[in-house]
C-alpha cells in the first residue's frame, strides 16, 4: 500500500487504530473525549511530519531539488491543519480536521508516486530511510519523555515561526547567488503580517478566525514557493549558460 510505503506511521490515521471517539451523541463533546482525540492526532501528525520530511529528502536527492516543491506545499498544508486542532473543542471540528488530514495524506502519497516514477526512484530505498529516521526519532522522544508539540495550543504559532525562518533562509541563499529577491521579500513580509491575526485567533480560540487566517497564509505561501521555484530555475539556466560560455 503506497501510504505505508511513503509514510509508515500514517496507517494509524488511515487504516490502523481509529481515533478514539464516543458513539453516544450526548458524550462526543465531553472534554476528556476531545482531549483524547486531539492527542491522537498530535501523535500521528508528528510521525507523519517525520515521514514527509524523509520522503522529501529522498525525492530531493534523486531529483537534484527539482521534484520537491509540490511535496513541501502539501506538507505545509498538513501541518497547518494538524497544528490548528489543539484549540478545537467540538467533535464536529475535529472530525472535519481529520478528514482534511486524510486528504492531504492522499495528495502527498500520489505526488510521491509521481516523482518516484519520473525520477526513477526506489520505493525500497525510500521506505528504509523513512523507517530508520522515524524509529530513531521515536527512541529519542521516549528517552526524553518529549511532550508532543502538536498537542500544544501554541503549535500553530510554533509552525508559523518555523516557516518564517525557512523563508528567511531561502531568500538569503538566493540573494547570496545574485538573485533579485525583492518580490520574495515582499510576499514573505505579507505572510509575517498575518502574525497578529494568528495570535488573535488562537487567544480567542476561534476556529473560524483561525481557518480564515490559515487560508490567507496558505495562499501567500504558495505564491512564495512558486517564486522561489522560478528563481531557482532561472538561476540554474543562467549558471549553465555561463558554464557553456566559459568552455568556448
Amino acid at each position: 500500500m503506497i501510504l505505508v510505503l511513503v509514510a509508515p506511521c500514517v496507517s494509524a490515521l488511515v487504516t490502523g487504530t481509529p481515533v478514539p471517539k464516543s458513539t453516544d451523541p450526548d458524550q462526543k463533546d465531553r472534554p476528556e473525549v476531545i482531549a483524547s482525540q486531539k492527542m491522537h492526532i498530535a501523535y500521528v501528525g508528528e510521525d507523519m511530519d517525520v515521514s514527509m520530511r524523509c520522503t522529501i529528502k529522498y525525492i530531493d536527492s534523486i531529483s537534484n531539488g527539482k521534484g520537491t516543491t509540490p511535496l513541501r506545499q502539501i506538507r505545509d498544508d498538513y501541518l497547518v491543519i494538524a497544528s490548528s486542532v489543539p484549540i478545537m473543542t467540538t467533535s464536529a471540528d475535529i472530525t472535519q480536521a481529520r478528514e482534511e488530514l486524510r486528504a492531504q495524506t492522499k495528495l502527498f502519497s500520489d505526488e510521491t508516486t509521481t516523482q518516484l516514477v519520473f525520477f526513477n526512484g526506489s520505493r525500497a530505498d525510500m521506505r528504509a530511510s523513512t523507517r530508520a529516521y522515524l524509529n530513531a526519532t521515536r527512541s529519542i522522544d521516549e528517552d526524553n519523555e518529549t511532550v508532543h508539540w502538536l498537542a500544544n495550543e501554541s503549535a500553530r504559532l510554533t509552525l508559523f515561526n518555523r516557516s518564517s525562518m525557512e523563508r528567511f533562509r531561502a531568500i538569503y541563499n538566493l540573494e547570496k547567488q545574485g538573485v533579485n529577491t525583492m518580490l520574495l521579500q515582499n510576499v514573505s513580509d505579507q505572510i509575517n503580517a498575518q502574525h497578529l491575526n494568528l495570535r488573535g485567533a488562537l487567544a480567542n480560540k476561534s476556529v473560524k478566525s483561525l481557518a480564515a487566517t490559515n487560508a490567507a497564509i496558505n495562499a501567500l505561501t504558495r505564491e512564495f514557493r512558486e517564486h522561489v521555484a522560478s528563481s531557482r530555475t532561472a538561476l540554474a539556466i543562467e549558471m549553465k549558460r555561463d558554464a557553456m560560455m566559459a568552455m568556448k
